[in-house]
């Protein structure tokens, strides 16, 4: 969507240009100041919108990102208790079990806080000989946080999930308003210079792959209506 958002905005910034350009030509037939006011808003207002969303995206990455880093965190503390429990114990089975040694550890936040919560009872009813077997008080503590704060990393995460939803869906109206008044603009300019192809030239869209910044792509410009 960014490529098509991207020459959008450049394709009316070159057809502003080309208003600008016959501003008074056109303003004789017809075209007041308040259709020109609402071709220049809808670019201005897709402008911004176009920033928020794509500050909304990063926010929601940086989210992403520091949810995986926790979970990260609270695997490698869990791997900790494991093999410090297996330095207590030996091969103990039923400590294995206990443990749950042989178990997956969950990459999901509901899964891992589940194992958080049952692995902080036991780490703390047996913390005495696991301290003496490799396991930090540190360790310990993380244990006791990581339910707390998986859920409010969740939550932060989630939070701003929702936001670049909605800055998606804000940015995508602002492109359809945009997207009327480009059309609108180019039909009055093949009703006002009718008789003068040179100036139509002007009104043209900008080529294909202008307005990406990776250099275009599969989307397809607007429908040229001079052509």
């Amino acid at each position: 969507m960014t490529v098509i958002i991207d020459y959008l905005v450049q394709d009316s910034e070159a057809l502003l240009k080309a208003v600008n350009n016959n501003r008074a030509a056109m303003q004789a037939k017809g075209f007041d100041e308040n259709s020109y006011q609402a071709f220049k808003t809808a670019k201005e207002e897709l402008t911004a919108k176009e920033t928020a969303q794509q500050k909304a995206v990063k926010f929601a990455q940086n989210k992403t990102a520091a949810q995986d880093t926790l979970i990260a965190e609270i695997t490698a503390v869990i791997k900790t208790v494991r093999n410090a429990a297996q330095s207590a114990f030996g091969k103990d089975v039923q400590k294995f079990k206990l443990y749950k040694v042989k178990e997956r550890i969950p990459n999901t936040v509901k899964g891992l806080r589940s194992l958080c919560e049952y692995l902080k009872e036991l780490v703390t009813e047996q913390n005495e000989i696991l301290l003496k077997n490799g396991l930090s008080q540190e360790d310990i503590d993380s244990l006791g946080l990581a339910s707390s704060n998986l859920i409010a990393v969740d939550a932060e995460q989630e939070n701003a999930k929702k936001l670049q939803v909605a800055a998606t869906l804000t940015r995508d109206t602002a492109s359809v308003k945009l997207k009327d008044q480009v059309f609108r603009v180019r039909n009055f300019a093949l009703a006002c210079f009718a008789k003068s192809p040179a100036i139509l030239v002007e009104f043209e869209p900008i080529p294909k792959g202008h307005g990406g910044k990776g250099g275009g792509g599969d989307d397809t410009p607007p429908e040229n209506p001079a052509q």
